[in-house]
């Protein structure tokens, strides 16, 4: 058995013509030194790619990956991978026979030239604007609680600080403050989702669950789910995609479940940060500690 992939190989060899069989056989290392040249620009140009992905994806935030750009990477990436097999299989005598060898690697060669020649245009931009932060919210002037809101900025600017309670008696202004703030996130871009939703007294969790979806332009994927644990799943996972965001839930009047809503756990780790406005310091003790 061990012959067998290597007399095959023989065989489509001679099935070219006679003055391709014997030039794939003479130079062969000419070929191996143009297959592992075309490597090692494909690989140059594939870091390139990265590195100046990476550039545009950070600033600002909630720019995405062009799908053409993803699709060449990972396809690059793969041929790289193959590319080094062959490499391996010829230099340790995988194939018996130079001609074999040298249609192997010009095959390859071609290969990883089209990649090249098909690489993004760099000058182009790599990344694209990815769906919407945010929409500001409309709010009234704020008067006499700039101390209030640069202490809850400062809070939500500290990395270690993942939820955040604002408690206080009705009419206060903290659905005001909040507004400002999340406009200011919005403005600053630090996160790449803000997310507003208003809790009331008549709390009902698939209802909440349906505004952070809407919030995420995601509500299809809840309509087509009755179940509120799948539903939940559902939420969890596209709170995931959202990437760095902060949920801001205003007027919340009883303990809230974040396992139940759908609502991922803020952490340093993920970056999300909770935010909440009630009028009851237990509430805010609850769903903060």
């Amino acid at each position: 058995m061990e012959y067998v992939e290597p007399v095959v190989g023989i065989a489509n060899c001679l099935g070219t013509p006679v003055c391709k069989y014997l030039r794939y056989r003479r130079k062969l290392n000419d070929y191996v030194r143009n297959f592992k040249r075309t490597r090692d620009e494909l690989n140059c140009k594939m870091e390139d790619i990265e590195l100046q992905l990476k550039a545009e994806l950070l600033r600002p935030l909630g720019k995405i990956p062009k799908k053409g750009v993803e699709n060449w990477l990972k396809a690059v990436k793969e041929m790289i991978r193959v590319a080094q097999v062959v490499e391996n299989n010829v230099s340790n005598g995988r194939y018996f026979c130079r001609a074999c060898n040298g249609k192997l690697v010009d095959e390859k060669t071609r290969e990883m030239k089209e990649f090249l020649d098909n690489a993004p245009n760099a000058s182009e931009g790599l990344a694209m604007d990815g769906p919407s932060a945010g929409l500001p919210l409309s709010t009234s002037e704020l008067v006499g609680e700039e101390a209030v809101r640069n202490e809850i900025w400062a809070c939500l600017m500290q990395e270690e600080v993942s939820k955040i309670g604002f408690w206080g008696m009705g009419g206060v202004g903290k659905t005001i403050i909040m507004k400002h703030i999340h406009n200011d996130l919005l403005e600053q871009q630090r996160f790449e989702r803000v997310i507003w939703v208003t809790i009331s007294k008549e709390f009902n969790v698939m209802k909440v669950q349906d505004n952070i979806a809407s919030e995420l332009e995601a509500k299809e994927f809840l309509d087509k789910e009755e179940d509120k644990l799948r539903r939940a799943a559902i939420l969890s996972e596209k709170l995931k995609k959202a990437g760095k965001h902060v949920l801001i839930l205003d007027d919340v009047w009883d303990k809230v479940s974040l396992e139940e809503v759908g609502i991922l756990e803020p952490s340093g780790s993920n970056g999300c940060k909770l935010v909440l406005t009630t009028r009851s310091e237990h509430v805010c003790i609850l769903v903060v500690r």
